[in-house]
């Protein structure tokens, strides 16, 4: 009499534990989404350095990297400190490019040679120091796609066509 509840209540048990771990796993992939689908931002007119023209000096060595991602940040902004996480998640996906957070409290001085007044802001410079990218930039998705299209920039001005 007791074996087929016994038996009953292990199975009801293991399936508890099943759809437990399934359930965490749900979340972490809704965090993960909410990284890559964030909302989108505006971008500001006349923000930002000019593309296609030569990175302003702030006292970085451009050659180092293909692509350098300055992410201009500052620490009263609440979207700013979500995309910390996301932002480490990014360099160690992207270990060719050369990732840099410009604080505007520690900074302020790249922000104004940048012309940036707005956070969170991406800017993209190239090994030879040209503006390749720029932008708003409210999740990982949208840093992913300024990236490709400063890398595609940089190609096309590299093989002598016309840059965008």
């Amino acid at each position: 009499m007791h074996g087929p509840w016994l038996a009953a209540f292990v199975t009801l048990w293991v399936v508890v534990c099943v759809l437990a771990i399934a359930v965490v796993a749900l979340l972490r992939q809704i965090g993960v989404l909410h990284q890559r689908i964030a909302p989108m931002g505006t971008h500001f007119a006349g923000e930002g350095p000019e593309l296609d023209t030569v990175a302003p000096g702030v006292g970085i060595e451009w050659s180092q990297s293909a692509l350098t991602i300055l992410l201009f940040t500052s620490r009263t902004c609440t979207l700013c400190r979500e995309m910390k996480p996301a932002l480490d998640v990014f360099r160690r996906q992207y270990r060719e490019l050369r990732v840099r957070t410009v604080d505007l409290d520690d900074d302020a001085s790249v922000f104004a040679a940048m012309s940036v007044r707005s956070t969170p802001y991406v800017v993209t410079v190239d090994g030879a120091g040209m503006v390749r990218g720029r932008g708003v930039a409210n999740s990982l998705e949208q840093i992913e796609e300024l990236v490709r299209e400063s890398q595609l920039s940089a190609t096309v001005s590299a093989g002598g066509g016309a840059a965008r």
